[in-house]
């Protein structure tokens, strides 16, 4: 007949001292992560990405100014440009639209519904 923790107290005492080891294990090796952390994130990277354009629009005006030497008209139009890009991927970011990388958003998905059988198959 096998023993089972409920007949013996040792056997009780090693249970709780496996429940207990498990769950120090399982708070000190798989925190539960913070939503505040994940927001954070995507805070930041509106930001990196409304700066960064807007940099970039500024150099690349700068660039073709000093190319074709001509007043600031490219720098203020591709800052303008760039703060036009920045705000449209913060509102992506935020959206949750086309932030994911490859081509799988793409793809159309398959519809569950039911297809009669073309004429002339039968």
């Amino acid at each position: 007949m096998p023993i089972t923790p409920d007949d013996d107290p040792k056997l009780q005492k090693l249970d709780s001292e496996l429940k207990a080891a498990r769950q120090e294990f399982e708070e000190d090796y798989n925190p539960k992560s913070n939503p505040a952390d994940e927001n954070i994130g995507v805070g930041a990277r509106a930001g990196v990405e409304l700066v960064g354009s807007v940099i970039g629009g500024a150099l690349i005006g700068y660039g073709i100014d000093h190319v074709f030497e001509t007043s600031p008209a490219f720098f203020l139009t591709f800052i303008l440009l760039g703060v036009i890009t920045g705000f449209y991927n913060i509102y992506k970011i935020t959206m949750n639209v086309g932030t994911s990388v490859g081509f799988k958003g793409l793809k159309s998905t398959s519809k569950d519904a039911k297809q009669t059988p073309n004429k002339d198959e039968s």
